[in-house]
């Protein structure tokens, strides 16, 4: 009998990370707090060492396709992401409450049609919720980038087969 395949954990892997706000507060509702959560994102790219595929900013929450971080597993990215905003959040606010709901949710992306189908839902999220008329509208996601548009803050490695015409 054939021993059942090892998954063997690499950087070549792909999340989709998905972060509600503490009891779904818009903690990401005002410009300036998705303008600092895009900023620490990027940060972390660069210091992690990791690719986002796909990206959208929220009022209540992010969502997120990463390649594995080269420099830390992507739990940890994550849980250094949500501190530092945070931190920063709260110090602007002047609050001690938490943004964050405790609960995470990592789905491992494994098949080309699924990539497609996470980078789709997260650039139709803003139309989706009524907050822009058209993808390219939101500022905070990675839409304008596979439009081909300058794209914002956070370098995107566009997947070509999720390309959109502008």
């Amino acid at each position: 009998m054939p021993k059942p395949q090892k998954i063997v954990r690499g950087k070549g892997e792909l999340h989709l990370v998905s972060c509600n706000c503490f009891l779904r507060e818009p903690k990401l509702g005002q410009e300036k707090h998705r303008d600092l959560f895009c900023q620490l994102l990027e940060q972390l790219r660069h210091k992690f060492r990791f690719r986002v595929l796909g990206y959208v900013v929220m009022p209540t929450g992010f969502h997120l396709l990463l390649s594995q971080p080269e420099m830390e597993t992507v739990e940890e990215t994550i849980a250094t992401l949500r501190q530092r905003y945070q931190r920063r959040y709260n110090n602007s606010a002047r609050l001690d409450d938490p943004a964050w709901d405790k609960t995470i949710t990592t789905k491992h992306i494994v098949h080309a049609d699924q990539i497609v189908s996470a980078i789709r839902f997260m650039n139709e999220a803003p139309v989706k919720a009524s907050l822009v008329e058209t993808e390219t509208d939101w500022e905070w996601s990675s839409a304008r980038s596979y439009a081909g548009l300058p794209e914002g803050v956070v370098t995107v490695d566009v997947y070509e087969a999720a390309k959109t015409s502008a």
